[in-house]
């Protein structure tokens, strides 16, 4: 019988299959408590990412402001100018300011020009050292603005904004989470077809794939998000490729 603490349990959860394994015999509570922890480890590098990238973005945009800019509008959740034309200029120690009502810009091209404010037909875009965060407008409550309306909304949001950002964070971890335990009860389903002889039932596999899931999910997310964008199905692969091995680790019961 394996008896590790909470911590030591998380960390050969990362290696061990005979730990993932064995797994099957923890308790369901305590399970999905665990998968909870793994997606906030998980996630900590992109939300980080997303509030300090979207309040260094409104104080920057609220800057550009400041400065000489074409007049822009903003009617019913859109972006509407005089130009078809996007407008772009650099503004010194603030970045790049771009207008861009028909989406022209695409968001890879936008990570390029590094830091800087793009006003998009439905969102903001904000880009710092090559990593951007949309914000729809609609979102910030703006339906019918103008340029200088919008400058005044902005610097009322800024006292506001972090908490606006810790319940979008909040939102998002929820949704994070239950993708996650939608994953893995469909990988545990399909497991059934690896688990051969051996006496294991649905509920054995969807605790094994709970923690199958520590490594690829924590290792790959913080390597999308920090260093290399990782196609969704490199999650689902692995995962399912640590819950395959453990199953196999399991011995097999010796025929009488």
């Amino acid at each position: 019988m394996i008896i590790l603490s909470y911590w030591a349990w998380f960390r050969k959860s990362f290696y061990s299959k005979k730990v993932i394994a064995y797994s099957r015999f923890r308790p369901i509570t305590s399970t999905i408590g665990y998968v909870l922890f793994i997606i906030f480890i998980s996630s900590t590098p992109y939300f980080v990412t997303l509030y300090s990238t979207a309040i260094s973005g409104v104080e920057q945009f609220d800057n550009i402001l400041q400065n000489d800019i074409p007049n822009f509008q903003i009617r019913e959740g859109a972006l509407y100018w005089e130009s078809e034309e996007p407008f772009y200029t650099e503004v010194a120690g603030e970045g790049f300011f771009l207008i861009d009502s028909s989406n022209t810009y695409t968001e890879q091209k936008l990570q390029q020009l590094h830091d800087g404010i793009a006003l998009q037909q439905h969102e903001f875009l904000f880009i710092a050292d090559g990593n951007s965060q949309s914000i729809p407008y609609t979102l910030l409550g703006l339906q019918e603005f103008s340029k200088d309306d919008l400058s005044k909304r902005i610097s009322d949001l800024q006292g506001f904004l972090p908490i606006l950002l810790l319940i979008i964070i909040s939102l998002l971890f929820v949704a994070l989470a239950g993708l996650a335990f939608l994953g893995v009860s469909l990988l545990a389903l399909v497991a059934l077809l690896f688990k051969g002889t051996r006496n294991l039932e649905y509920r054995h596999l969807w605790l094994i794939t709970a923690h199958a899931i520590t490594l690829p999910v924590i290792l790959l997310f913080w390597v999308d998000v920090l260093i290399y964008p990782i196609p969704f199905s490199a999650f689902i692969a692995s995962t399912f490729l640590f819950v395959v091995i453990s199953i196999k680790s399991i011995p097999v019961p010796r025929k009488k």
